[in-house]
């Protein structure tokens, strides 16, 4: 992954929090494996090459007048945008030795991103050592040529002499002498001058150093830093470890570290977001969401039936069912109403539409009749001849493609008996999911309205991990509705690429602010954006999952509002 020109590998989950790990001078991100394999079970894990090292780009000429302010700068970029990705919205920020100096330095520039710090022997100088470095910058140079001529043995007398480290990191250190910017080497900047970074630092703060004669800290640094009074500064001296203190003692350096993270990290908290007041009812209302097997599925069928059947399909408005003459499935259609005795009228607008409406229900639920109802006010809007609602085969007992191919059959029906009738797609969650598909096997399309769409069967976006236990929706009813079906076979779906996308109607598109889903409408509609098509976008507030289309709620009135004007714009 590159980020500014940063080069990062991100490894794990944001259960806990995310990690942003910086390694030390002439090193790498790989050189930081371990600690990805430690934590990234439930933490974020985010290993950096710090500028000019790794794969990261090489500093500028400008940038090597003060190198150590470069690194500050470029990688508190990452860190930020870290932090806003993280559900806690801050990161737990890790450095060694030159990785260390800059985390403590990012820590100080913005303490709002960053909960915790971990401090591994940091580069934080006296003026004794930078002369040091720097008078050995030539030689330090000397020895990357060197590493990089004989890369084998290098790795063979670093495993002599460095027994504990971990095997997978042997190979990093040798890949970082050849890979890192000769030029700042050449600088001898290795860190920053100057402890008194650690004395501003307003976050809970573990500086572990070693008792060997190459550590930067050790135990008179120690002794300095507890003059510092910094209450949220504490610190450890492990013995038998040099300047690299980790991977010469792994099972001290992590044991101290998870205690500390466990007595001052706040791992992410749930969050409380704004419910509008006349939708709290609905959401008190709403049934648990279980589709994890066949029995929870027909339940879920039931209870809709329970609480959905019998809606009014409103006066002005005739609704009849049509099996198709494929023999694929039926279509409830509502037409409208020309006379008092009842007769109806495939007349609608001189601007002659037909909606084509895909009723949700996570592809294993719902019914075209549940939606009577929302769709007789959807001709009203759309002034459309008729709704066409396919009743569309259900998964588990009919998996994909049958549900697409149902919608399809749909499409050429529409055509064929409403020669010359604009076609609008409209769906709501898995309906919206089905009118996407539906969408790349057709052609000719009006427009497309989607309702918080249900697309990936990923569910790897941040708003599923932000609202993974609803309300309504969860990551529990996704999984077991997309297993039901793909049949466990995610590829099923075809990931659309800018061509693809490029044929698609003017669409319409409304996300919940509260739902997993809200990402997945996001993203669609910006890559249609990329791909050249008229797109809108549109999030209320305080809605959540199935809130946005309940009849009589000042929401429906509003998304009605916002289709009305999407119907009005030419394109």
């Amino acid at each position: 992954m590159n980020q500014h020109e940063i080069s990062l590998s991100v490894s794990g989950r944001d259960v806990d929090g995310t990690l942003v790990a910086f390694h030390g001078v002439t090193d790498n991100a790989a050189s930081l494996s371990d600690v990805a394999l430690h934590w990234k079970d439930r933490w974020k894990v985010l290993l950096v090459d710090t500028l000019g090292h790794g794969l990261s780009r090489p500093f500028t000429h400008a940038e090597l007048e003060d190198p150590f302010s470069a690194c500050v700068c470029t990688m508190s970029k990452v860190v930020i945008e870290a932090a806003r990705d993280s559900l806690s919205g801050k990161v737990v920020l890790m450095g060694h030795s030159l990785g260390g100096a800059v985390a403590a330095h990012i820590a100080d520039r913005y303490p709002e991103c960053v909960s915790c710090v971990v401090l591994e022997d940091p580069a934080l100088l006296t003026p004794e050592q930078q002369d040091l470095y720097r008078n050995e910058a030539a030689a330090l140079v000397a020895r990357q040529e060197l590493v990089t001529e004989h890369v084998g043995e290098a790795i063979v007398e670093l495993m002599r002499v460095y027994r504990n480290w971990p095997p997978s990191e042997y190979g990093p250190w040798a890949q970082g002498k050849t890979q890192v910017d000769r030029d700042f080497v050449a600088t001898g900047v290795v860190g920053a001058l100057g402890r008194d970074v650690l004395c501003r630092l307003r976050m809970p703060t573990l500086l572990l150093t070693g008792d060997k004669d190459d550590v930067l800290f050790g135990g008179s640094g120690i002794d300095e830093i507890a003059k510092y009074a910094n209450r949220n500064l504490s610190s450890a001296l492990i013995s038998n470890a040099t300047h690299t203190v980790r991977r010469d003692q792994p099972e001290t350096f992590y044991s101290l570290v998870d205690a500390f993270l466990k007595e001052h990290h706040r791992a992410n908290n749930p969050i409380h977001p704004f419910i509008a007041s006349e939708l709290k009812p609905v959401l008190e209302g709403t049934p648990a969401q279980i589709t994890a097997t066949q029995e929870d599925v027909l339940a879920m069928r039931a209870e809709g039936e329970r609480l959905l059947s019998g809606e009014d399909v409103g006066r002005g408005s005739h609704v009849e069912n049509v099996a198709l003459p494929s023999g694929r499935c039926v279509v409830r259609v509502i037409r409208r109403e020309t006379s008092q005795r009842g007769e109806c009228s495939w007349e609608g607008s001189a601007k002659k539409s037909v909606v084509i409406s895909i009723h949700g229900g996570g592809y294993v639920a719902g019914k075209a009749i549940y939606d009577d109802c929302r769709n007789s006010e959807l001709m009203e809007l759309f002034g459309a001849t008729a709704v066409v609602s396919p009743e569309y085969h259900l998964a588990p007992e009919d998996p994909w493609p049958s549900g697409r191919d149902d919608c399809l059959d749909t499409v050429r029906w529409v055509k064929e008996v409403f020669p010359g009738h604009d076609v609008f797609l409209y769906g709501d969650s898995a309906g919206a999911g089905l009118a996407v598909e539906t969408v790349e096997g057709s052609d000719g399309l009006a427009g497309l309205v989607l309702l918080e769409p249900c697309l990936e069967p990923q569910m790897a976006t941040r708003s599923f991990d932000l609202f993974a236990d609803g309300p309504v929706w969860t990551r529990a009813a996704s999984t077991g509705a997309w297993k039901h079906y793909l049949r466990e076979s995610p590829d099923k779906l075809a990931v659309l690429g800018r061509e693809e996308l490029a044929n698609f109607p003017p669409t319409l598109i409304f996300v919940n602010p509260v739902d997993p889903l809200r990402d997945e409408g996001i993203g669609l509609a910006t890559r249609l954006v990329e791909a050249g098509v008229p797109t809108s976008l549109h999030m209320f507030p305080g809605t959540f999952h199935g809130a946005l289309s309940v009849p009589g709620t000042n929401t429906w009135d509003q998304v009605q509002s916002v289709i009305a004007g999407f119907l009005s714009t030419s394109f």
